[in-house]
């Protein structure tokens, strides 16, 4: 589904966002259905008839993004998914036959001696939580498609541990390798190595990443009524932003931009999210920098839902991997095991169904 790492293609993410066109189509949008889009559609009016609420449209942005790719771009005549706020059914992970209209091939399984160990945290919602079904979506993901690999390939078992100190795992558990592999981590632009914060860097230096599991949009959180805009770049110089410390800020110089890096913003970081939205509604920031789903589950638990808007253009879009250590003796075999039971999971439709199950639920939470 997301083969490519974001870049370039911001720049075609942001030309998703044209919120002010014309009025929508009349036509019935259905859950559960194809939707043809119209000329003057945008997501943001398509959900809007489909769910009654227009900022639910990142639901149907993740249901298609095999389609949109790296141009995510409403394109009139092409039919999109239009998913239900409903949990999907999941089949039994592995539960036996192999699909063979689907099946990309024997997933090459080395004989190794005993389970994999890998390693996460919690709250990290819709990701993972212990508190979550399947211990959350990447939880979920990542169990079920070694499971399969396990039934259908005579694979190795495995073993999800949970140390809830998200500053451990890199180093030192990734790095001495206490565990195999670890999971969800952003994968930096270890091209442009140079223009890395030294976190970044040091990712980059010890870490194998697997192939994209999950992308994410990374928003701007302000205050309803705040005068900030982010229309362009340039519009953010010189604002007040708020990032928890121990999250990345790479993404707040890609493209050119060198927010951070030449010192154009104010980067302010507590030690926690709730800490910004609370610095954000004393007018201490002028604007919260996080993924779609840890400010809008934040704002859900301070109850600020209606006290804060969501700017739609992107600050970036950004892949959530499985890494294990460079020194690991079986760091290649085991990124092959998880890339390649990962394009079973796509492949058999389980994937989908998993996404959407756990995409369904957080928004019912909301």
């Amino acid at each position: 589904m997301i083969a490519k790492r974001i870049g370039p293609a911001l720049a075609a993410v942001a030309m998703l966002m044209v919120w002010q066109a014309a009025s929508a189509s009349a036509q019935t949008v259905d859950c559960g259905r194809k939707y043809t889009v119209a000329s003057s559609d945008t997501l943001n009016s398509i959900a809007q008839r489909a769910y009654g609420l227009a900022n639910k449209w990142t639901l149907i942005y993740y249901a298609n993004q095999k389609q949109f790719g790296n141009s995510p771009i409403l394109v009139p005549g092409n039919q999109i998914n239009i998913p239900c706020l409903k949990a999907t059914p999941l089949p039994a992970a592995a539960a036996g036959k192999q699909n063979n209209d689907t099946d990309p091939g024997t997933i090459a399984v080395s004989r190794i001696k005993g389970d994999i160990q890998l390693l996460t945290a919690g709250d990290y919602s819709p990701f993972t939580d212990q508190a979550l079904a399947g211990g959350g979506m990447i939880t979920d993901l990542v169990d079920q498609a070694l499971i399969q690999l396990n039934k259908e390939s005579d694979g190795p078992g495995h073993k999800i541990s949970w140390v809830n100190d998200w500053s451990s795992h890199l180093n030192p558990l990734l790095v001495r390798k206490a565990f195999d592999m670890g999971f969800p981590w952003f994968q930096p632009a270890c091209e442009r190595y140079d223009q890395l914060d030294e976190p970044a860097k040091f990712r980059c230096d010890k870490f194998f990443f697997s192939r994209p599991v999950f992308e994410i949009l990374v928003l701007f959180f302000t205050r309803e009524g705040s005068d900030f805009q982010f229309a362009n770049d340039q519009q953010v110089n010189g604002k007040r932003l708020c990032r928890p410390s121990g999250y990345f800020t790479f993404d707040l110089d890609e493209q050119g931009r060198n927010w951070v890096k030449d010192e154009k913003v104010t980067l302010i970081r507590p030690q926690s999210v709730d800490a910004c939205f609370e610095m954000l509604m004393k007018d201490e920031v002028d604007a919260v920098a996080l993924n779609e789903f840890t400010g809008r589950a934040a704002m859900r638990k301070l109850g600020l839902d209606k006290q804060i808007k969501v700017i739609e253009r992107p600050v970036s879009l950004l892949s959530l991997h499985v890494i294990v250590a460079k020194t690991h003796p079986r760091a290649r075999t085991y990124l092959h095991y998880i890339n390649s039971s990962m394009d079973r999971l796509r492949a058999k439709g389980t994937y989908d169904k998993v996404v959407d199950k756990h995409l369904s639920a957080f928004w019912g939470r909301q």
